[in-house]
């Protein structure tokens, strides 16, 4: 009988502690994700996707859409269709945008972490993740999408009231890549960016990063004062 309550008390233990392994190595925290995200950008050598901008304030709508392409390291294309031929440029040193309804080049000075220019990075998302708090947006994650696929949900509070984003919700794919993202400021501004058709590790010839300054464009050097 001692041997048979003594082996009992052992199975069942056993049974909870693989139970109880089972359930932590199944069981992901919101900072499993972020981890993994980082990873995921951070190992990335090249990465492509259609982009869709929704910018809404006081009932108007604005929409932006185009392509980008990041070749680490730092290196940045963004060109629109709409509006059409506008592009922002970046070989990891400077930036350029170009808006060629006003002629405009406005040509910036890099920091090595400069905001959302080496947001592709793992460096830039460390900096965007150690300036807000973050949680899941729901109890159930990943949340399964109105389309049927599931995507983890995340909302971040900025930890210091500053300019940009004060609240900003990501929408993150089970392989972690980000496919959405909503920004909202505290002037009731709000900006939704959207990646599709995405593609990684693909050739990108070192040449379409460097920008072809356009004839008697006028040009603004350094007009961010700050990154935020």
């Amino acid at each position: 009988m001692k041997i048979f309550v003594r082996l009992t008390i052992l199975l069942t233990f056993v049974l909870v502690y693989n139970t109880a392994n089972a359930y932590k190595f199944d069981f992901t925290t919101v900072g499993d994700v972020v981890d993994e995200v980082k990873n995921k950008f951070g190992s990335l050598d090249s990465y492509q996707a259609q982009f869709e901008i929704v910018s809404t304030k006081t009932g108007k709508r604005n929409v932006q859409n185009g392509i980008i392409k990041y070749k680490n390291p730092g290196k940045l294309l963004v060109e629109y269709q709409s509006p059409y031929g506008q592009k922002i440029v970046s070989d990891g040193k400077s930036m350029w945008v170009y808006i060629p309804s006003m002629n405009v080049v406005a040509e910036q000075d890099l920091m090595s972490d400069s905001g959302i220019f080496s947001s592709a990075s793992r460096s830039g998302l460390e900096r965007l993740f150690s300036k807000y708090h973050y949680r899941f947006a729901s109890k159930d994650q990943p949340e399964k999408m109105d389309d049927g696929r599931r995507e983890y949900t995340l909302v971040l509070k900025q930890r210091e009231r500053k300019g940009g984003f004060r609240t900003i919700k990501l929408w993150i794919s089970e392989n972690y890549f980000i496919r959405r993202a909503k920004g909202e400021t505290s002037a009731g501004k709000s900006v939704e960016i959207t990646f599709s058709k995405i593609q990684t590790d693909i050739n990108l010839p070192g040449g379409l990063f460097k920008f072809e300054m356009p004839p008697r464009a006028r040009i603004i050097k350094n007009p961010m004062i700050a990154e935020e």
